[in-house]
């Protein structure tokens, strides 16, 4: 059997292409989920206060839970009425 040539030069660049050909196949993890969430609270939040985005101040809410409602609720195209029952969808105020 013939030694094949070595395609990486380390264990850590093995497995980093490993990682990147099979990022596809897996979910994020809850943690990366939440941390992307207050990450887009926040940037939309100073977005809005710095006059850069269209979107209406009242997508923002309290905390990243609440703003990842209103945002999904804002750009629904066909908007539930059972699933938004009692909210008031932002910038139609």
């Amino acid at each position: 059997m013939m030694a094949s040539s070595k395609q990486y030069q380390s264990n850590a660049q093995r497995q980093a292409a490993y990682r990147a050909r099979h990022l596809a196949s897996k979910p994020p993890r809850d943690w990366e989920l939440a941390l992307l969430a207050r990450n887009l609270h926040y940037m939309l939040a100073e977005a809005i206060e710095a006059g850069t985005t269209d979107l209406p101040a009242d997508v923002v809410g309290l905390h990243a839970g609440e703003t990842l409602r209103r945002l999904l609720h804002y750009l629904d195209p066909h908007p539930d009425p059972v699933r938004y029952e009692g909210r008031t969808k932002p910038g139609s105020s």
